[in-house]
């Protein structure tokens, strides 16, 4: 079982498939969206899966056993709460005036970059074809600033959760009617941040309309995947 981003894209899901198929002879294969993995991994109870890695996304199930999806587009258009669009904020911030930021930001940016001017990163940037995984290596200098205590930090990352949170909270009326306790696991590179934690949570309350619970998950996504795969059953 593979559960890989883009793949509700039947073309992209059948070259994959195909992949497989040469790299694993005769074994039955399965490709799902990458949000399967972590709420297949979430524990038992669980209603909604927030995802934030290098994009975010929202994942619950319904009564009849599929999954309902909300979020993603990318981080031009979308995935607020991500690592692409917290290292977005961080250098934008950087970039716009490096006198404002404190000198540990700077060496932070100089190691990512190679040095600390803010020509270097812009070049570096727009040389990549596909910035969104250099981006998100620098969301960890956002969220550690933030839980450094400086205001600039914490207001972009707010401005970043609050996004993320309002897509949880219609998600949860469109998708969990009824419920009067949401139970909402926390998953993805971006939660191992506890200014990251706490800002989401707090926009949250105020967002969602019901009671929320969020928690991080305990388990990796690969068990999801892992569990997914059993349900195969032999080719």
């Amino acid at each position: 079982a593979a559960c890989v981003s883009g793949t509700t894209h039947e073309p992209m899901r059948a070259q994959l498939e195909y992949l497989l198929a040469e790299r694993f002879p005769g074994a039955a294969i399965r490709v799902l969206p990458d949000y399967l993995a972590p709420f297949t991994a979430a524990p038992p109870g669980t209603d909604v899966c927030v995802l934030a890695g290098t994009g975010s996304a929202v994942c619950s199930r319904d009564a009849a056993g599929g999954y309902r999806f909300s979020g993603g587009r990318g981080w031009i258009l979308g995935d607020h709460g991500s690592a692409t669009r917290l290292g977005r904020a961080a250098l934008e911030y950087f970039v716009a005036d490096p006198r404002r930021v404190p000198a540990s930001f700077a060496a932070d940016m100089a190691s990512l970059f190679g040095d600390s001017d803010w020509r270097t990163v812009v070049r570096a940037v727009h040389a990549m074809p596909n910035p969104a995984p250099l981006l998100a290596r620098a969301a960890p200098l956002l969220t550690g600033a933030a839980q450094d205590g400086h205001r600039w930090a914490a207001g972009l990352l707010d401005d970043e959760m609050r996004g993320l949170a309002q897509s949880v909270a219609r998600h949860v009326e469109e998708h969990l009617p009824g419920e009067q306790k949401i139970r909402a696991v926390l998953s993805g590179g971006v939660w191992a941040s506890e200014a990251a934690r706490s800002s989401f949570t707090r926009a949250l309350t105020k967002a969602a309309s019901r009671r929320v619970v969020v928690s991080p998950s305990r388990a990796d996504p690969l068990d999801g995947a892992v569990r997914l795969a059993a349900e195969i059953g032999p080719a």
